[in-house]
């Protein structure tokens, strides 16, 4: 992995319970959910890579270089197996991991991660006293082994798999001097939070 840069890998293929159908193609203010996050972080990226579901058809995206679509190689295992499969993918030092529901992700968060993983092997923001594991950054060559041995193990909790990973903790208000509103990570994880996105990207930028 000889290239520095920024690979972002997106997972598209979870099982929407809570949205009741195919998130990826859920359509926002006419788009589809996941062209809001490949329009994201197409200026921010090396390339993209959209981790899909099997027989997942995914919806067209418009992007001058279009993402390299590949199947999630453990069936409903979760996100972390979709991270192991698309940094399987990955010809860049870093991944950025974010979910398709996440169609405010900043591009200027993805640089901030990435300034704060020069000397580890994640960076991971800590909002709301959570860690957000689907939006953080990884270096691939580090995560992936260990990644994929947890999967295989039954392990599937994406923190739990951090343990002798080094590991960055990006705090709320760092976070904050990039995206004061934390937006990145408004998941649209049911209609009701779809709506109220779409409601947030019509209000004046003041409010």
């Amino acid at each position: 992995m000889s290239d520095a840069g920024v690979t972002g890998v997106i997972l598209a293929g979870g099982k929407s319970s809570r949205f009741g159908s195919d998130k990826a193609s859920a359509r926002l203010l006419g788009k589809p959910l996941l062209q809001w996050v490949v329009s994201a972080l197409e200026p921010v990226c090396e390339a993209l890579v959209v981790v899909r579901a099997a027989g997942q058809v995914l919806p067209r995206i418009d992007c001058a270089r279009p993402p390299v679509e590949t199947e999630d190689r453990y069936e409903g295992k979760g996100p972390l197996a979709g991270l192991v499969s698309g940094f399987a993918m990955v010809g860049t030092e870093f991944a950025f991991a974010v979910s398709c529901d996440a169609p405010l992700v900043r591009p200027e968060l993805v640089q901030l991660l990435r300034e704060r993983a020069a000397s580890a092997d994640i960076a991971c923001p800590l909002v709301e006293e959570h860690l957000q594991p689907l939006v953080a950054l990884y270096r691939v060559a580090a995560c992936l082994p260990v990644f994929r041995e947890c999967v295989e193990n039954g392990r599937l909790k994406i923190t739990a798999a951090y343990g002798g990973l080094r590991l960055v903790v990006v705090s709320e208000s760092d976070i904050r001097a990039v995206d004061p509103d934390l937006r990145s990570f408004r998941n649209a994880n049911r209609p009701e939070t779809l709506a109220e996105i779409a409601g947030l990207l019509q209000a004046p930028e003041s409010l």
